[in-house]
């Protein structure tokens, strides 16, 4: 174990933390607890200081001198830094409005912890609320030109603000209410609106400034994905595997269209029971059904709760979706977020259709909650390399989900004659992300080339696709990392299991127990 490298990591990290209470919270630390980041431009000058000296110091360490583990936080480490330091140098502060969502997400965090520990979640609450006039003044001087899609993500985002400050208010006088409540929260609302104007007053950069361009997406390729392909050969295999799962798709619908056969399912489903209640039940026998087969070891101590999306979280949720513990908290409770858009609904007809969204709601559980990201998230925060926790390439954990997936047709945990062709058809939405997201990110695609490609291939409507590509554009390698991540999976499956004749639970074990990387650099360091 070579000392002078876990000091260069322990350095790193202790003091990222310490610069970034917002990131300090998330992880589970309470040190950060109550507090807004520094968002000035001499901050973020000091953290570029802070990469550029890191990457120096991992370059003046032989890498023959350290242990596979080592080798493994080398790798993450080396990665993450390269990547921040692209986005530095490209300024994407100057181009992304994002400081009102950093503040409502912090706020939002503390309201979650509320229903466990108001009194703690409350006092947080406050502290940010006085803060948050200093943090978006800053964070507003460091805007130059917005980028066009990400100018319209905040205008969406900010549109929520207004109910979450409500519930925050609501919360707030539930909660040993103090006199000046009403003031910080005023201020708070004012300082958003401030950073909005200021946003909107500015210039816009020229289309496509979200795109990191070719060369820089190689990088992603290799630093996030792990893989030594060229674009060209990551654009072939998804032309591949788009026209691959296509075949699998109409053999696995009967030769009947994909989509009305499960349209013609979504109509003939009537939920039993409240969606709440259905959920629940179903995370349950999936969880048990995947524990029967021995496909994954199950962790010990955590805790899952299906809880509805409060109200006004519901503009910004989908169905379902999953908030995991941090990585440092010692109660490592996930919560999987039911949103029930018909409590909001008048007539019985009304009220059936948002229900019947909820459709093959088995795949969902095993996508979010086990054995899926919440099995993953809880086994990796446990990982006995503290700082291998913090590392998180989509590669894996949304390759993991697709991978659990599969699992689910392929063990038969739920007999649904429709299931398998669902799992397809999502898995073929999920290949063309491959296409768009390289095609987007290296400016082969306008941002409206890339929400037609979506409506043509895939049957999106126009507002689907939009909000698809709403993210598409900020996170330039994690649509791909979904199918790639899964294809990962089965070229290790097919080495190990098939070849090397280990079982299922054995394979998903080993996969799991070094944390969140890419799968490659587990197969160079993790095996014998």
């Amino acid at each position: 174990m070579n000392k002078h490298f876990e000091g260069v990591l322990d350095r790193y990290f202790e003091a990222v933390l310490e610069d970034h209470p917002m990131f300090a919270t998330s992880v589970g630390l309470k040190a950060g607890e109550g507090k807004l980041d520094p968002a000035t431009r001499e901050f973020e000058a000091k953290q570029q200081r802070r990469r550029t000296a890191t990457l120096a110091q991992l370059d003046a360490i032989s890498p023959r001198d350290l242990s596979n583990e080592q080798q493994l936080d080398r790798l993450a480490l080396r990665a993450m830094l390269r990547r921040e330091e692209e986005e530095f140098a490209r300024g994407r502060s100057g181009l992304e409005p994002d400081g009102p969502e950093r503040v409502l997400n912090a706020l939002l965090h503390e309201l979650i912890r509320g229903d466990d520990e108001p009194k703690r979640a409350a006092a947080n609450i406050r502290s940010l609320l006085e803060q948050t006039a200093r943090f978006l003044s800053e964070a507003g001087t460091l805007l130059e030109k917005p980028e066009a899609v990400w100018l319209k993500v905040m205008r969406q985002t900010t549109l929520g603000a207004d109910a979450l400050f409500s519930a925050v208010e609501t919360f707030l006088q539930k909660n040993e209410p103090e006199p000046k409540d009403p003031q910080r929260i005023a201020s708070a609302r004012s300082a958003v609106r401030k950073y909005v104007d200021k946003a909107e007053g500015r210039p816009t950069a020229p289309p496509g400034s979200f795109a990191i361009g070719a060369e820089a997406m190689r990088r992603r390729v290799r630093d996030q994905l792990g893989l030594d392909y060229t674009l060209g050969e990551v654009e072939s295999l998804a032309l591949c595997e788009i026209d691959r799962v296509n075949g699998l798709l109409r053999k696995a619908a009967g030769g009947r269209n994909p989509e009305k056969f499960i349209e013609e399912a979504r109509r003939r489903w009537r939920p039993n029971a409240p969606l709440l209640d259905i959920y629940k039940r179903t995370t349950a026998e999936v969880a048990e059904r995947f524990r029967a087969a021995r496909a994954v070891s199950f962790p010990v101590g955590d805790t899952l709760e299906v809880r509805p999306v409060p109200e006004f979280m519901r503009p910004l949720f989908p169905t379902a979706a999953y908030t995991s513990p941090g990585a440092f908290e010692k109660r490592q409770q996930g919560i999987f977020w039911v949103n029930d858009l018909s409590l909001v609904k008048d007539t019985p007809a009304e009220k059936l259709k948002e229900q019947q969204q909820h459709f093959g709601l088995a795949l969902t559980c095993a996508h979010e909650a086990y054995p899926g990201h919440h099995l993953q998230f809880v086994t990796a925060n446990r990982h006995p390399r503290k700082w291998r926790r913090l590392f998180a390439h989509a590669v894996f954990y949304e390759g993991w989900t697709l991978w659990c997936e599969q699992m689910m047709a392929d063990l038969k945990i739920e007999n649904s004659p429709w299931l398998r062709v669902q799992q397809l058809h999502d898995a073929l939405w999920r290949c063309h992300r491959i296409v768009v997201d390289l095609r987007l990110q290296t400016r082969r695609y306008s941002y409206e080339q890339a929400v037609l490609h979506m409506q043509k291939h895939l049957g999106f409507t126009k507002a689907r696709a939009e909000g698809d590509m709403n993210w598409y554009t900020a996170q330039a390698s994690v649509p791909m990392s979904y199918w790639i991540g899964r294809l990962e999976n089965e070229r290790l499956r097919q080495r190990l299991m098939v070849e090397r004749g280990w079982g299922l639970q054995k394979f998903n074990d080993w996969l799991l127990s070094f944390g969140t990387i890419p799968q490659s650099w587990i197969e160079k360091y993790g095996l014998d």
